[in-house]
């Protein structure tokens, strides 16, 4: 078979061959001694000879698959010569584009490196989604793959070390990811900036790795540093898709915080048309989950729910499990019934799977979506207590930032207005080192139209909410609030929240038509947007207003009002399976029980026949479970769940 006609000859070969027969003779080809059968899939192999017998067979005696004839895989080996690309040192890589992946490419990895011919090892990994090699074959694949390189391999191939960052992110530990970044860039690698502008000693994919990695960070991106990522993409070229579709993936991320939603959608749907060009189903699956997420921010309730849809289509086309993603899907879907009016769902999730949530890969917007919701879920549903334990759980976490800090903070502001413990609040709210404090809130009037910061807005929101329990005749406040509703930053439930706001001062000033009107937008917006977390944010403020029957009666013939009224009113409702939605076993429920009744644990352990140290045990999973420190919260939260008379 002349050299340059077999060639061609094989690649068509190989152009018509789905992918895991396709990759199968690639590693084939660059196995000069036989592809080890033990490291591939036997019935692939199977039928790859029952297809080709005159092509390939399989040696009994060595356990290997091999070509019949050296010409042929002379030929192969031709048609498949690598295009060289230097990625940090001198690995081997495809210039541009993405080459198909499949289960295969793990094996044909295992095999050069069993054969010690790292260089292929490397090409083939690079090829298979390089740093991002465990969305396309799983987590520990990767990492068996990764350590099947030489440890010198290892530590200066960027290729390499950005795969062990990505999977130490992924993994939940970003001190770990930030430390093999400076062992192989130096400290001030730490600094985004820096590494943005200094393009002379940090190359091109590192310079796009360390912004993907600032999103794990919670590191607040300026628009220099924008500036300069988007030059940095302009290096990248056009049809390298997963490079320009991570990218955009993490500018998602940016606009998501910025709250500036036009653009996040725009963002969304570049990641998304390039990821379906590199064929990446897991990081599609991402965008998907994002999309859904700002449209839960945005209160675009049927959006969101159709996005989430779209996300758990697009999960189960990755061809491997990955419990953790499913968990970020469970979580976004909770929060969805939530808005619904179903409070049984996320208050499970935050009882069966917070823990392995929470330590694994997940971004700041996602966990400020955690926060929010779970925080709401558990002071209104379960105990302020128990909410307060569960936000306690989240400043623990390595990649905390200020941005992140504050999240937590108004969340706890918001727990503790809702539940009479002002003084608390604001004792919390003074300590938050910034210019909004209650000085500049009580004085700001037009300055309240300036306000473009997210978290900005939010701290003076939970500041003006303070002022309007405690002074809410003072005049200057309806003016506050009528300013802020003009300001075009507002997402559309903050502004919901503020009209509520409007509708109360109207009506302690006597300005009945008013309260009507600000009443009736405010419930007509969050039937539109299908939200009602809004409303249930201010049930000390709401519930009056509907009471007073010359608003009532007015705002309550909307049909769609009713219809968002119910909704509301569902999530008080008890629920019979309010145990066993909190993970309570039946030993732990009849030693909750006892212990609701008053009695010891000596009392408990005579009455079950257990040990005391037994029943302390019990006592211990019970509160974990339920978010309770101690006994007497333990005993309040099962009798606001109606668990017990």
């Amino acid at each position: 078979m002349a050299t340059d006609a077999g060639a061609l000859i094989a690649a068509e070969l190989l152009g018509l061959l789905s992918d895991p027969f396709k990759t199968l003779l690639e590693a084939l080809a660059r196995a000069p001694d036989g592809l080890a059968t033990d490291l591939v899939d036997a019935g692939r192999v199977v039928e790859l000879c029952d297809r080709f017998p005159a092509l390939v067979r399989v040696d009994a005696d060595r356990g290997v698959l091999t070509f019949r004839v050296a010409e042929v895989a002379a030929a192969f080996r031709t048609a498949l010569a690598p295009i060289s690309a230097r990625q940090g040192t001198d690995a081997v890589a495809p210039e541009t584009g993405d080459a198909p992946r499949s289960d295969g490419t793990v094996a044909a990895i295992l095999a050069a490196q069993k054969q010690g011919d790292f260089d292929e090892a490397l090409r083939l990994f690079y090829a298979g989604g390089r740093e991002f090699f465990m969305h396309f074959h799983g987590l520990d694949q990767c990492l068996e793959v990764l350590d099947g390189f030489p440890e010198d391999w290892r530590d200066r191939h960027n290729v390499l070390v950005f795969a062990y960052t990505m999977h130490a992110l992924k993994s939940g530990n970003v001190s770990r990811a930030r430390h093999l970044i400076t062992r192989r860039f130096g400290a001030e690698s730490l600094d985004l900036n820096l590494v943005l502008d200094d393009r002379a000693r940090f190359p091109l994919d590192f310079r796009l790795f360390r912004f993907l990695m600032a999103m794990y960070e919670d590191i607040a991106i300026t628009d220099k540093s924008r500036a300069l990522v988007f030059d940095a993409l302009g290096e990248v070229p056009l049809d390298d898709h997963l490079q320009r579709g991570s990218f955009y993936n993490a500018m998602l991320e940016v606009a998501v915080r910025r709250r500036e939603y036009d653009s996040a959608d725009e963002i969304a749907r570049r990641a998304r048309h390039h990821y379906r060009q590199a064929d990446a189903h897991l990081l599609g699956f991402y965008v998907d989950l994002y999309q859904a997420i700002l449209c839960l921010l945005r209160g675009a309730l049927t959006a969101a729910d159709s996005h989430a849809r779209h996300a758990g289509q697009t999960l189960a086309r990755v061809p491997f499990e990955t419990p953790s993603d499913g968990r970020l899907l469970g979580l976004v879907k909770a929060v969805i019934r939530y808005e619904q009016g179903d409070v049984r769902t996320l208050v499970r999730f935050l009882n069966e799977e917070f823990d392995r949530f929470a330590y694994g890969e997940i971004w700041p917007t996602v966990a400020e979506l955690a926060i929010n919701y779970g925080g709401q879920a558990l002071s209104r549903h379960v105990s302020s207590a128990a909410a307060r334990v569960f936000l306690d759980k989240w400043r623990v976490q390595e990649w905390r930032s200020n941005r992140f800090r504050l999240v937590i903070t108004l969340r706890e502001v918001a727990i503790l207005q809702n539940g009479n413990r002002w003084q608390e609040a604001s004792d919390l709210l003074t300590a938050v080192q910034s210019r909004a404090n209650r000085t500049w809130v009580e004085g700001a009037v037009e300055n309240l139209i300036r306000l473009v910061d997210p978290q900005e807005i939010a701290l003076v929101m939970a500041w003006l909410r303070h002022l309007i329990w405690e002074v809410p005749t003072r005049p200057m406040l309806r003016d506050q609030v009528a300013v802020l509703l003009t300001n075009d930053h507002l997402t559309d439930r903050q502004r919901v929240t503020v009209r509520v706001w409007s509708a109360h001062l109207a009506r302690l000033h006597r300005d009945i038509t008013t309260a009507r009107s600000d009443t009736l937008k405010a419930l007509e917006a969050c039937a539109r947007l299908g939200t009602i977390m809004p409303l249930a944010e201010e049930p000390q403020l709401i519930q009056p207003l509907l009471d007073d029957k010359r608003i009532g009666s007015f705002v309550l013939a909307s049909n769609d009002v009713r219809q968002a009224m119910r909704r509301l009113k569902a999530l008080d409702m008890p629920t019979s399976d309010g145990p066993r939605r909190a993970g309570l076993t039946r030993k732990e429920m009849k030693v909750l029980l006892l212990v609701v009744e008053g009695g010891t644990n000596k009392f408990v352990a005579r009455q079950l026949g257990l040990s005391e140290v037994t029943v302390k045990f019990h006592l211990s999973n019970i509160y974990r479970k339920i978010g309770c420190r101690r006994r007497g919260e333990a005993i309040a939260t099962a009798k606001a769940l109606g668990w017990v008379a």
